[in-house]
């Protein structure tokens, strides 16, 4: 029989006590032992889990890629559907002016080489989607609406460049005409007044829409004729007008003020009413539906190339953007950033542009030459250093054909 320790009773063993450990943790091993997978407890005793009341992180996760998606959706569905207030002006067309042009009454002739105009394209109410890609494509500019219409109604401004175009047509009709020696006549009614500067020398002398027909006594029937009957005047003279006002004529008297040039001025803006040219040939250039003024310079001098035996354009292509003037003098237009990369893909050696777009289009010309013209004879004369034949001055007048 065992010895027992002195002074402890026999009895039996106090339990022994154990290191508490997690359930399914290895713990700390000890040489020998096993580790312990996992604890059961007897049928009947085990114990309740509450079921968990937050989502499992993969639901989670589901749950936010649901809602990204469909916020991603709604935003590629409106950026294809909404509409900004803005217009994106791209590059339109080079298109050769002489094949749109019909002659009768007069010789016309074909050439190599050709006159180009110009178009932009124009995109109103643009979506999201077009407003990115004008940002980001380095030959369209993203307009504000009021910036291209003005505030105009869309169908008044449409009209209005529909009629644009039309009397860009007849002017260049009617300066190249005359520029070969044909000769052109001219209607009208008397010259009307649009607006009166206020307390400019006319303000309580004449309102806007009388129609002036005479000056000191000499009849007008156009503007320009006026304006140079008051500049042969001196700041502070009288200037006597006759006029047309509700159907009865009256006349009244208007000193005249310095302009700030020491020139003659009155203070009122004048259009020529119902002006009408008569040409001796029939001119008639299809340019479908495109419209605005700024081709007028393109078609004059496409004309003068159509009826011309020599030819202008030496066998180039040369675009030519501009409004023209009954009087030759040469306007700028907008678009020419647009314009000028639609001149280059076509081909263009050179590029005939107002002054004061020169710079603007030197920017989108790569090797094409721009070349800045104020006048046609400067549009003419920069086409003979490319190689054209030029166009000697008028002398007597051409005749015409029946």
């Amino acid at each position: 029989m065992p010895a027992r320790a002195p002074g402890r009773r026999p009895g039996p063993a106090p339990p022994r006590r154990r290191r508490s450990r997690r359930l399914g943790s290895p713990g700390r091993r000890h040489p020998g032992s096993r580790p312990i997978d996992a604890v059961r407890p007897p049928p009947g005793d085990e114990p309740t889990i509450p079921p968990e009341t937050t989502p499992a992180p993969h639901g989670r996760r589901r749950r936010w890629l649901v809602v990204t998606g469909g916020l991603v959706a709604a935003l590629l569905l409106l950026g294809g559907v909404v509409r900004l207030p803005y217009f994106i002006l791209s590059p339109g067309d080079a298109t050769a002016v002489e094949p749109l042009i019909q002659v009768q009454g007069a010789p016309s002739y074909r050439h190599n080489g050709s006159i180009l105009f110009t178009t932009v394209s124009l995109a109103g109410d643009v979506t999201t989607y077009g407003w990115l890609h004008g940002r980001l494509s380095p030959n369209d500019d993203i307009v504000s609406r009021h910036d291209i219409t003005g505030g105009t109604p869309t169908k008044t401004y449409n009209q209005e460049n529909i009629q644009a175009m039309t009397d860009s047509k007849t002017a260049a009709t009617k300066v190249a005409l005359e520029r070969l020696g044909y000769p052109v006549t001219t209607t009208a009614d008397g010259v009307e007044v649009v607006q009166v500067t206020a307390q400019g020398p006319a303000e309580g002398k004449l309102r806007a829409g009388d129609v002036i027909t005479a000056i000191d006594g000499t009849p007008v029937t156009l503007d320009d004729q006026l304006v140079s009957a008051v500049h042969r005047h001196k700041p502070g003279d009288p200037v006597t007008f006759t006029f047309s006002r509700g159907g009865q004529s009256q006349t009244t008297q208007v000193q005249a003020a310095d302009d700030g040039h020491g020139t003659a001025k009155i203070g009122v803006v004048l259009q020529t009413r119902n002006l009408q040219f008569h040409f001796p040939v029939t001119v008639t250039i299809d340019t479908g539906k495109v419209s605005g003024p700024s081709a007028g310079l393109a078609f004059t001098l496409a004309l003068l190339d159509d009826l011309d035996a020599a030819g202008l354009t030496g066998g180039k292509k040369v675009a030519v953007t501009g409004t023209i003037d009954i009087h030759g003098r040469v306007g700028p237009v907008g678009g020419v950033a647009q314009k000028t990369a639609a001149a280059r893909q076509a081909g263009a050696v050179a590029f005939l542009v107002p002054p004061e777009e020169q710079r603007d289009a030197q920017r989108h010309a790569g090797t094409m030459r721009i070349i800045p013209v104020r006048t046609l004879d400067d549009a003419l004369a920069a086409l003979q250093q490319l190689g054209g034949s030029g166009l000697p001055p008028p002398t007597t007048p051409r005749p015409t054909t029946h």
